[in-house]
This record gives C-alpha cells, sequence and structure tokens, in this order.
C-alpha cells in the first residue's frame, strides 16, 4: 500500500478515536432529532441539513435551467459568472474536438475542472483540446432533461475528490424518486434566419420508494440544431472589414491560384484573361499584403459559425430496496452525437509554403515543395516556380463528428443506527470518430500531376476524373477514452462533542484510465499534404483513499479537515490535505474559509509519447508582407514521460448575510497558486522573439512553422472575488419577484509565457486566451397566478487588447458585452405548461476585436457566438 494511503488510513483513526471518546461523555441528553433532512453538498461526503459549509456552491436549480433558455448543459455553464474562460465550446471548429463542448473554471483550463453526474466521474472526450493538452468531459453528451440541478463548486477540491478538482467541481444531478411522465417539444430559429432547431424529450418514472420500494425513472431526448456559416451573417459574409480598425479583407483567400515571382503576386489567368471557376481576380494587397493580383476568393461560405448537430440520448436510473437499510441501485447513460463543419482554417486544399507530410519510415514530418516545375505546360517561366493554388475540385473539408458516449453504475447503499455506507462499480467510454469528406490531397500523385501537367490549373474542370480521384483523399480518424472503476464510502457521526454532531466520511477508489487517439492511416503511410495529427496512447490505474471529518467546536464554529492519498501509477504518489472553517457569531452572518493543497496529474496525452501536429493562426510581427498580420502556419507539439505533476495551494474566504428575510448574499475571495505548470512556451511570444528552432521561415521571411513542446514552465497565480445574491420579494397584489446575480471579478492571472520567464498579468486581456476580468449573470423573475417570467442579463466585461502590437496600435480595448434574454410562461390549462424564450433580445452583435481571434471573423469565439436574436417555443406536459 502507497506511504500516502497509510497516511490517510491513519488520519481516520486518529480523528475517530479520540473524538468517539470525547462523544461518550458528552453526548447530547436531549434527545430532540432535526427536522431538516441531511443531504450532500458538493465538495463532501459528509451530510448536513444545511447547505452553506465552509465551501462556496452555486447551485443552478431546475427552475433557473427552464428558464435560461439553453437547450443543452454545455449552454448553460458557459454562461455563469466563474467559467471566466480557457475553455472549448462547440463553436470552435478549429480542431479535432469540434462540436463538444468543456468548462474551465477560473480561468484555468478544463483539464483542472472536474466534471461529474451525481457524484462520480465520466469519460473523458476522446480527441483531447488545446493542442492534446485538455483532456474534458464533453458537456453536450449529458441530457438536461433529465437534470435536476447542477452544483458548481467554485473552491478546489482535490482532497475530496482527486487530480482534476483543483479549479473546483460541476456535479450534475439527474432526477430522483420521479413519479409520472413528462413530454415536451420545442422549435426555434434565429431573426437573422439560420439555425433552426428541435427538440423533443419524455421523461418517466416509476413508483415510490418509500411507499412501493422501487423507483425507476427514464428519459430521452431529440435535439437537432442546423449549421450556421459566415455568409448567413451581415457581419461576416462579405469578408471585409477594411473600414474596421486594423481590418483588410480578413475573410478572402489570395491564394486561389497564383504565382510567385520575387516576391509580386502574379494571378494564374486562361488565354481569354480568366481566374481558375471559383476565383476572382482582385488586388493581393488588401488581403496579404503583396503587390500585384492574385485569383482570389471569399471563404465566408465555406467557413463554420456554429456546427450543426444531432444528438439522441438516454439515461435511466433505478432504486430497489432489499431491506429495511439496504437499497441497490444503478444508472445508464447513453448518448449519440453527429455535428457537422466546415474545417475551419483551411476549407479547401491549398497548396502552399509550409506544408509538410509525415515520412513513412522516419515517422518524420518534412516539407512539401510548393513550387511548379519547370516542364508544367501551365509554368511560363521556363523555372521551378512557387505557387500558390486552392484544388476546389478536390472537394471541402467538411469534417463530420460521431460521439457515442455511455456510462453505467451499479452498487448497493445503506445505513446503520450511525452510518450510511455505499460501494459501487463503474465503467464509462466515449468513442469518437472523425470524418472528413474531401479537401486533402495525396502527395506523391499530386507531385505527379503537377510534374506532368496532367492537372489543368487553368481550367480545372477539364481535368481526368482519374486524376482527381487519385490525387483526393478523405479521412478518418477514430478515438477511444475508456474509464473503469470501484468505490466505496461511509458517513455518519462519530456521536457528539459539547457543541453537536461529529461528522465523518471516508472511502478509497480505484480507477483505469485509457485514452487510444489514433492517425487516419494515410498520414502513417506518408501520402497526405498537411496532415492534421492527434494521436495519443495512454493508460494509467489510479488507487485513493480519503476521510473527512467536520467537528464542532461551539455552537456557531465549526472545523472541518479533510485528506487524500493518491497513488497513480505513471508518476506515484500525491497527498492532498484540506481545512475549514465555518463561523456563524449571528442568525444573519456567516463567516467561512478554507486552505487546501491539490495536485494534477498530468493528462495521458501530455504525459505519453503524443503528437501533435495542428493548424490554426499568430499574429506575426515580421511578416514580409504585412508586418502584424495573422498568419496560419503549422504548430508542432510532442508530449514528454519526464513532466512533473502540478502541485497547487488554494485559500478561500468569504460571508454569507442574511440581513432580512428572503435575503442572502455572499462574498468570497478565492486565490490559486499552481507551481509545475504544466504547459507549452506561448506560441505567440515564440513568433514575436523569433526564437531560433521554434520559430521556421521559407527564403522570403514567411512564417512556416511553430515547434512546441509540454514542459514544466514554473507558476501561476490567480486570485479573484465571487459575489452572489438571492433576493425574493412576495406581494400580494403583483405576485413574486426574485433577483437572482451571481458576479465574479478576476483579480489577477500572472503565469510565464515562456520556461524560466516571469509572471505575467494576463487577465483583463487576451495575452493568451480572452480572460475578461469581470463577468455576471443576474435574473428577476415574476411569479403571479399562471403567468411566470424571467429577465436574464449576461454581463462580460471589455478586456485589453494585447494579442499583438499591431492591433494594440489600432485598438487599446475590446468593447465590454450586455445581452438580455427573456421568458415567458403560462401553466392556466391543466398539467401544461406553454412558453416562449427570447435569447438576446436586443439582437447584439458580440464586440470587435482587431486581433482577429476568430476564424477569420472579428471577435472572439471562445466567448460570444452570432446567433443574434433567437426565439424558442415549446410546451411541457405532465400526466
Amino acid at each position: 500500500m502507497p506511504q500516502h494511503t497509510l497516511l490517510v488510513a491513519a488520519l481516520a483513526v486518529a480523528l475517530a478515536a479520540p473524538l468517539s471518546a470525547a462523544a461518550e461523555t458528552t453526548a447530547d441528553a436531549s434527545g430532540d432529532a432535526s427536522t431538516l433532512a441531511a443531504v450532500r453538498v458538493t465538495g463532501s461526503n459528509i451530510k448536513r441539513a444545511d447547505t452553506e459549509a465552509s465551501n462556496p456552491v452555486q447551485v443552478i436549480g431546475r427552475q433557473q435551467l427552464e428558464q435560461t433558455g439553453k437547450a443543452t448543459v454545455a449552454d448553460v455553464l458557459r454562461s455563469i459568472s466563474a467559467n471566466t474562460g480557457n475553455a472549448s465550446n462547440e463553436t470552435t471548429n478549429n480542431g479535432w474536438a469540434s462540436g463538444s463542448a468543456g468548462i474551465g473554471l477560473r480561468g484555468l483550463s478544463q483539464k483542472n475542472t472536474l466534471v461529474l453526474l451525481n457524484g462520480r466521474r465520466l469519460a473523458n472526450y476522446g480527441f483531447p483540446a488545446g493542442g492534446l493538452s485538455d483532456t474534458f468531459v464533453d458537456l453536450n453528451a449529458l441530457p438536461l432533461v433529465a437534470v435536476e440541478r447542477i452544483e458548481v463548486l467554485k473552491d478546489g477540491a482535490s482532497a475530496v475528490y482527486g487530480s482534476d478538482a483543483v479549479a473546483g467541481v460541476v456535479n450534475i444531478i439527474t432526477r430522483q424518486n420521479f413519479e409520472g411522465a413528462e413530454i415536451g417539444g420545442s422549435f426555434g430559429g434565429a431573426d437573422q434566419g439560420g439555425l433552426h432547431e428541435q427538440n423533443l424529450k419524455f421523461v418517466g418514472g416509476l413508483g415510490d420508494i418509500d411507499k412501493d420500494g422501487y423507483n425507476i425513472l427514464f428519459s430521452l431526448q431529440a435535439y437537432n440544431r442546423e449549421r450556421l456559416d459566415q455568409d448567413e451573417r451581415n457581419l461576416t459574409k462579405s469578408g471585409i472589414y477594411s473600414d474596421q480598425p486594423g481590418g483588410r479583407w480578413n475573410g478572402w483567400s489570395a491564394k486561389g491560384a497564383r504565382y510567385l515571382v520575387n516576391g509580386t503576386s502574379v494571378p494564374m489567368l486562361d488565354a481569354n484573361g480568366n481566374c481558375p471557376t471559383g476565383t476572382t481576380r482582385v488586388a493581393s494587397a488588401p488581403i496579404d499584403g503583396l503587390a500585384g493580383d492574385t485569383c482570389g476568393f471569399n471563404q465566408a461560405p465555406y467557413t463554420t459559425l456554429i456546427p450543426s448537430t444531432k444528438r439522441y440520448q438516454a439515461y435511466a436510473n433505478g432504486t430497489f430496496r432489499l431491506g429495511d437499510n439496504v437499497e441497490a441501485f444503478g444508472e445508464v447513460l447513453y448518448s449519440q452525437i453527429k455535428s457537422a463543419a466546415w474545417f475551419g482554417s483551411s476549407p479547401f486544399f491549398t497548396l502552399e509554403s509550409g506544408r509538410f507530410a509525415l515520412n513513412a519510415q522516419t515517422g518524420l514530418a518534412e516539407p512539401v515543395s510548393s513550387n511548379l516545375p519547370a516542364g508544367n505546360p501551365y509554368n511560363p517561366y521556363g523555372r521551378a516556380i512557387p505557387i500558390e493554388y486552392t484544388f476546389f475540385d478536390l472537394g471541402g473539408t467538411i469534417k463530420t463528428n460521431r460521439s457515442t458516449a455511455y456510462r453505467g453504475v451499479f452498487g448497493l447503499r445503506g445505513n446503520t443506527e450511525k452510518w450510511d455506507w455505499e460501494v459501487a462499480a463503474f465503467g464509462a467510454r466515449s468513442s469518437e470518430r472523425e470524418t472528413v469528406s474531401g479537401g486533402f490531397a495525396n502527395r506523391w500523385a499530386l507531385a505527379n500531376a503537377l510534374a506532368t501537367g496532367s492537372y489543368n490549373l487553368l481550367n480545372p474542370a477539364a481535368t481526368p476524373q482519374s486524376v482527381r480521384d487519385s490525387i483526393n483523399i478523405a479521412t478518418l480518424r477514430p478515438a477511444e477514452s475508456k474509464l473503469q472503476g470501484i468505490d466505496a464510502k461511509i458517513s455518519g457521526s462519530l456521536g457528539h462533542t459539547w457543541a453537536g454532531d461529529i461528522g465523518f466520511a471516508a472511502g478509497a477508489e480505484w480507477r483505469r484510465e485509457k485514452l487510444d487517439s489514433n492517425n487516419p492511416w494515410q498520414i502513417d503511410a506518408g501520402l497526405q499534404v498537411r496532415p492534421a495529427i492527434a494521436e495519443v496512447h495512454g493508460e494509467r490505474k489510479v488507487s485513493a483513499a480519503y476521510a473527512e471529518v467536520n467537528v464542532p467546536l461551539a455552537s456557531t464554529l465549526e472545523l472541518s479537515a479533510a485528506a487524500r492519498a493518491d497513488h497513480y501509477d505513471d508518476f506515484g504518489d500525491a497527498f492532498s490535505p484540506k481545512l475549514g472553517l465555518r463561523w456563524q457569531p449571528l442568525d444573519f452572518l456567516l463567516v467561512r474559509a478554507s486552505a487546501s493543497k491539490g495536485f494534477r496529474a498530468p493528462s495521458l496525452s501530455e504525459n505519453s509519447n503524443s503528437t501533435s501536429i495542428a493548424y490554426g493562426s499568430v499574429v506575426d510581427p515580421r511578416d514580409p508582407d504585412v508586418p502584424g498580420s495573422r498568419q496560419n502556419p503549422t504548430f508542432f507539439t510532442v508530449g514528454n514521460n519526464d513532466l512533473k505533476p502540478e502541485r497547487t495551494k488554494s485559500v478561500n474566504f468569504g460571508v454569507v448575510l442574511s440581513p432580512w428575510a428572503n435575503t442572502n448574499l455572499s462574498i468570497d475571495y478565492y486565490r490559486i497558486q499552481l507551481d509545475n505548470l504544466v504547459g507549452t512556451n506561448n506560441t505567440q511570444t515564440l513568433v514575436n522573439d523569433n526564437v531560433a528552432g521554434a520559430v521556421q521561415r521559407d527564403e522570403r521571411g514567411k512564417l512556416q512553422a511553430v515547434y512546441n513542446r509540454y514542459q514544466n514552465l514554473s507558476e501561476l497565480k490567480t486570485s479573484g472575488i465571487d459575489v452572489e445574491l438571492r433576493q425574493r420579494i412576495p406581494t400580494t397584489a403583483f405576485g413574486d419577484f426574485t433577483v437572482t446575480s451571481a458576479y465574479t471579478h478576476v483579480r489577477d492571472y500572472r503565469r510565464p509565457t515562456v520556461v524560466g520567464g516571469p509572471l505575467v498579468d494576463y487577465a483583463g486581456s487576451n495575452l493568451g486566451a480572452t480572460l475578461p476580468k469581470n463577468k455576471a449573470t443576474t435574473t428577476l423573475d415574476w411569479k403571479y397566478s399562471d403567468y411566470t417570467a424571467a429577465v436574464t442579463w449576461y454581463y462580460t466585461s471589455g478586456y485589453d487588447q494585447k494579442a499583438s502590437t499591431a492591433a494594440a496600435a489600432v485598438q487599446s480595448r475590446v468593447d465590454a458585452y450586455n445581452q438580455f434574454d427573456l421568458y415567458l410562461g403560462y401553466t392556466g390549462i391543466e398539467n401544461l405548461t406553454v412558453y416562449a424564450k427570447v435569447q438576446n433580445l436586443g439582437d447584439k452583435t458580440p464586440p470587435y476585436d482587431a486581433s482577429f481571434p476568430g476564424i477569420r471573423a472579428p471577435y472572439d469565439f471562445s466567448q460570444y457566438d452570432l446567433r443574434g436574436r433567437y426565439f424558442t417555443l415549446g410546451f411541457d406536459y405532465r400526466f
């Protein structure tokens, strides 16, 4: 048994023995029992009658979920104030995790936030995000229809849950002991057109656990939404932003068909002076700064803002009483998702400088020449000449992600006079299949076609179909993530002290994680030009033991302590302690504080022999054509077997005030320090500094590639403040009003940009991932007779423009964003609720960002979307 596991066991005994002995002499003789049911609150395994413990927990109840207008769990969590940045969502479609969505609390990566379903883990999505770094649970695989509430623990919880709970925990809790049946449906669409959606759902429950000895719940949900492309919105359809600060023809490509002659763009024209079909003769300078004309094209029709999605999800849970004190329980989740989008960074295959392919013998990437051979009949120069050419007839890079996920949990639980116990086994899997219908090129067939002239560059339609077929490649990329485990836990009271019950919990768990993400076979065979590689093969086994205790020190003062020991077979042991204090000196005042140490084991993708070749954009201050313009090099990132785990120290201090009836106000300060930060050098910093060995350029100085490796950088420090308010205002004449608000202020977020570099504050800027300093969600809801209404205000503060020197020269700050949503409901017909929802009442456009962080769009996809004003009509019927 690992040393730290023994330490936790010893701690459990040490805590239990003296406190139990003390209880024997100070037991409460009154015999009075509390009338409040004890429940578990996320962050602890100890049941308690009050929900305000030493940890801040935000609870999003079923009524709030229904009134948000959000169709998915991911949409709900994306809008909460603590989700300030650094998390992927399905509008980020330039990677292999397209269509999926995660959450990253506190601006930390989503790999630092643990997502649970009814208190237990789920399998991670098969394709990591953020290069290969971010393993995460796909929130889109969780059925909103079955959710009773979502609890968001905004404090580190490694001592209770383990490695990936550094930034906090999201616990999604499903309906329990539900009887009856509900059916519902809705349809929606955007005011500006597109994004039509349909949603059908059913929930049924049989039996009452107290009366019948069993309860079974079953839910089904089907959801469909159309794709939204850039040519469907006025802001982005032209691709021309020259009327904006720093804007050019950012949505256009100058690489439709041209020769590059001594740094000048020369269009490829046929005998009649026409560009190839699909392209238009335009000046090159507004697009990329080169002198001369080009055969260019607008990429808006081939760029997706929001992917299409089809989701079919089923969920069932059951509880069966086996005796007076024992229950059997189980749950099964099944999800099938299909998402489709244009692959953002390259809608068609383009031959240009900076393209690579794998060498099948060495496995190493090597450059692919973009020179048109001298003997090609479409080369008028008599010598090899660089070209940039887009092959439209190879098909578009429509990427379709099919994801199938399941999880099963089966166990027993029961109680004795003083103790509750539970044992369970669980298994989960997320299986992904990414297909790209076309738009990739066979390296050798392409080279042969250019050498022989069999591909007609000036009139592609005249090219023999056999030549096109030999060049074109469609790919299939498979991935699978698995999770199996068993756990056991007990909780109850060790007795009483002079001040009250001593709560205690302890447990142990074992789990096995496995991740396999494979390349399409064409990549490994060295055939595919411009390969996108996300190859990961990793496996680990984790065993853990933990213990917690709540000790009343006085009638108003409670001390909590927790400790957890984890053993990872791929890097070793870790020990995570936590202390908490809860003090309620007055009925209306609660003071709470906690301090903890935690860790995060390097993810399977970071800690294995993984390789990533990806494509995105970066601002290049040394671009030979337009200094400070956004370029699209190849990004290489590799894993590291020698990584150390991240170590964290977290502190939380807060007060909860209830000065009047129906009023609850909490203010919490948090601080997180993370040592041995696992990451890569900041790509933008490498390019800014033109670091030798990391930045590769061609003979003209054009950026081709950036090389990176996962490393332990040094440290990260972040702190901030959370404020939550709930005020209920009941009136006799006008109904009941309730105001709820959650606000997060990121005080600082300091980390190095390169290994060994000084700490730089990212908060309130877009120096890395956009990280606004302030975010708030405020709702005013009203209920009167058979009518309900709610108005929700989403606020995101502006941020300093630091993405590049060029962007900062034309824009010092990106504006704040305000959005208002409306919900209207009517329940005047028996068992029926009809409702209407309007998201983005004011039809607000995301704030302009001169660094163009979106895919050829001037706003940040990680913070906003361009759906505009959106209407939903629906009903729910219970019988």
